[in-house]
């Protein structure tokens, strides 16, 4: 369930419109197409189930970050990216990465899927527990803030971000390529 606290980082940023829903969509896009491409150990086929509900999931967050997108008219909050957490946790769950057949490191495509909200949770907290202060009190130290501060237009930072997810995820794609 610790995805649901990194979407929720993300959509707790102020005004970063799309940044939440991109993000989880990109995710959600990703880890189907590994899990459809990585074939069930038990059965050597797809895992229709959960790459089904992934790009259902997908899809849905597209069709909301159609009204996300600046300027927003439409809003996640909380219950959206606990939802979205949720069903993407219980889906990385229920997908098998790893078995007789596929590369012992294959377990790891969820990681380098969610590779940028993760790093982003973790600075988050180590810069908050040096400061002296509790690592839920909200501030700027997210990284789409940081990079705002260093001059970037905020959907800038929000298409930074998206890229670099997807470049992470493209690692999780390889995974089960590579020996």
């Amino acid at each position: 369930l610790w995805i649901v606290g990194l979407i929720n980082a993300f959509n707790m940023l102020d005004n970063m419109d799309g940044l939440s829903a991109g993000v989880a969509a990109i995710a959600a896009g990703i880890l189907a197409a590994v899990i459809l491409t990585a074939p069930n150990p038990v059965s050597h086929g797809p895992q229709l189930f959960v790459g089904g509900l992934l790009l259902v999931l997908c899809g849905s967050l597209l069709g909301f970050l159609w009204h996300n997108a600046p300027p927003a008219r439409l809003f996640m909050g909380d219950a959206g990216s606990y939802f979205v957490g949720y069903l993407m946790a219980t889906a990385t769950i229920s997908a098998t990465f790893a078995g007789p057949g596929l590369p012992d490191h294959a377990i790891l495509a969820p990681l380098c899927v969610l590779a940028i909200p993760i790093y982003d949770m973790l600075t988050v907290i180590v810069l908050r527990l040096r400061e002296g202060r509790s690592p839920f009190s909200g501030d700027r130290s997210h990284v789409s803030h940081r990079l705002t501060d260093l001059g970037l237009s905020r959907p800038l930072a929000v298409a930074v971000i998206w890229l670099a997810t997807v470049v992470c995820g493209m690692g999780a794609l390889m995974l089960h390529q590579v020996n």
